[in-house]
């Protein structure tokens, strides 16, 4: 007998450090570390079983007994954690009470290290033989009595919640890895019933006995279904860890799951996650609502700390579309950053760099549109096309970087003189256009006269150096020409024929006169 329970338990704590590295080995969530020590903590405890059956005298029986003590009391508290990490207690914990819950297994740690001094764990210990079977004989005292129920407690705690993660999940396949782990919980809680029933007949440690055959138990799941790699791995890294908010709908747009991102999503709104209908979250917030319970991605967009953020709702169906319980998976993305970015990518392919009015293209784009628009509602639109006059000698003469510098300038008093609704680009080196919504031919040489003259009263510093400059102007107008304008390249021809008429004279503005396209007018010539 003897021989047997030896060469059992010798393989048993070997399957048991195993299991400890492998499980630490892929300790990337909390319920595989709990897993890993707890492992580690049950082959202390049958490796000090094993010496103690062992032992021939009562001083090493009793030393082996205290190496049991440095894992069995931790034991069935990270058993307990196993399951509350498994089936996401947890998330309704507080890490406190999680740290509580090993004040016990440290007070029976170092009580039964300090026993002889003492005496609370254990009163009495002898030899006891037996049918070939020498067992440690131990009477015990009051903090042992209080060990044992707290450790039933926790076991009994541990089945409890197994026992409802069964009952609660309907999958067969999911319900198959409850019902594994609930036995694996059960068999210890068998082996402390025998050892306070029938202990002081036989000396037998029947948790010892029964401990392998939990392990084994466990490892069949792992070997059968693989959950521990795939399910909780999958779970940790794809919802738990995800940096999207997720959050799972059930039957009646009720929530059955969520993720820690969408809690804080949801908290930054003074808004606690429950499971419970959506509507009853969100009942203060219909437009939310609204959007997290419709079957289409929705965008939306809040002030959160006096700033605002832009954020995406996926929603993918999970199940029968005909199934009228079907679940839906929300996924929320803060796309803020997205936002940004993309108005910067916008913003670097319309506008010219020098100027900070629009390029060529989105200028001409922008002026099509507008061209289109004015023509069926029958509204004025004008044309105004600029010119720096003897801009070459500017370079040459103070160079580039000063060239530069007066585009700057004429940048920052056209966005200055023109109406917001007005579209300025730049169309060429040192020309520029704006188009002016709704407004004459007389509006539009009125406003061009303006420009001008600030332009010639303006003095450019640049190292130093005064820089004076001028420009040329062309003006045309949608309507009040004697030239039909079907396009564009209508109006912009007759306003840059106007330029070219100007450029002429120079610091001058001509415009395209109505009833004659031989005749214009200068103003400032």
């Amino acid at each position: 007998m003897m021989k047997l329970l030896s060469l059992y338990l010798f393989f048993a704590v070997i399957l048991a450090l195993l299991f400890a590295a492998y499980f630490f080995s892929k300790g990337r969530s909390n319920y595989l570390k709990a897993f890993s020590a707890m492992a580690l903590c049950v082959s202390l405890y049958l490796f000090g079983y094993l010496m103690i059956i062992n032992s021939g005298k009562l001083e090493d029986m009793a030393f082996w007994n205290q190496i049991q003590y440095l894992g069995l009391p931790f034991g069935p508290v990270l058993w307990l954690l196993v399951s509350i990490y498994y089936t996401k207690v947890d998330a309704s914990l507080k890490i406190r009470l999680e740290i509580l819950l090993f004040v016990i297994p440290v007070v029976t740690f170092v009580l039964r290290l300090t026993n002889p001094w003492h005496h609370f764990f254990y009163t009495n210990m002898g030899v006891y033989e037996t049918l070939g079977y020498r067992g440690l004989y131990v009477e015990w005292g009051p903090w042992y009595y209080f060990n044992i129920l707290y450790t039933k407690l926790c076991l009994i705690a541990t089945v409890v919640i197994y026992s409802a993660a069964y009952q609660k999940n309907k999958v067969s396949f999911t319900r198959s890895h409850f019902s594994i782990f609930l036995l694996a919980s059960l068999l210890p809680l068998a082996g402390i019933a025998l050892v306070l029933i029938f202990f002081n007949e036989l000396s037998v440690d029947y948790s010892a006995v029964f401990m392998p055959v939990s392990l084994f138990t466990i490892g069949l799941g792992i070997v059968r279904y693989d959950f521990l790699e795939i399910r909780t791995l999958a779970r940790e890294t794809i919802f738990e860890k995800n940096h999207e908010g997720m959050v799972v709908l059930g039957p009646g747009r009720r929530i059955i799951d969520y993720n820690k991102a969408a809690k804080d999503f949801f908290e930054t709104l003074n808004i606690p996650l429950a499971t419970c209908p959506i509507e009853q979250i969100l009942d203060q917030k219909p437009e939310l609502y609204e959007i997290f319970s419709s079957e289409n991605s929705r965008d939306f967009s809040l002030t959160i700390d006096g700033e605002e953020r832009f954020f995406k709702v996926d929603a993918l169906p999970l199940g029968e579309p005909d199934d009228k319980g079907t679940k839906m998976l929300k996924s929320i993305r803060d796309v803020t950053e997205e936002r940004r970015i993309q108005e910067k990518l916008k913003i670097l392919a319309t506008t010219d760099s020098l100027s900070g009015l629009n390029n060529r293209a989105e200028f001409m784009s922008l002026v099509q549109k507008e061209l289109e628009s004015a023509k069926e509602s029958g509204e004025e639109l004008a044309l105004l096309i600029m010119d720096v006059d003897n801009f070459k000698a500017i370079n040459d003469t103070f160079g580039h970087a000063a060239g530069d510098e007066v585009i700057r300038h004429m940048g920052n008093i056209i966005r200055s003189s023109f109406r917001k609704t007005d579209i300025p680009g730049r169309i060429g080196g040192e020309e520029f256009a704006v188009v002016l919504k709704n407004a004459t031919l007389e509006e539009a040489k009125m406003v061009a006269e303006q420009v001008r003259a600030i332009i010639e009263s303006l003095k450019v510093v640049y190292w130093k150096q005064e820089i004076r400059f001028t420009v040329s102007i062309g003006v045309a107008a949608l309507r009040g020409s004697a030239r039909a304008i079907n396009n564009i390249e209508d109006i912009f021809k007759m306003a840059d024929d106007m330029l070219y008429k100007a450029k002429i004279q120079k610091n001058c503005v001509m415009a395209w006169e109505p009833g004659s396209e031989k005749d214009s007018v200068s103003r400032g010539c």
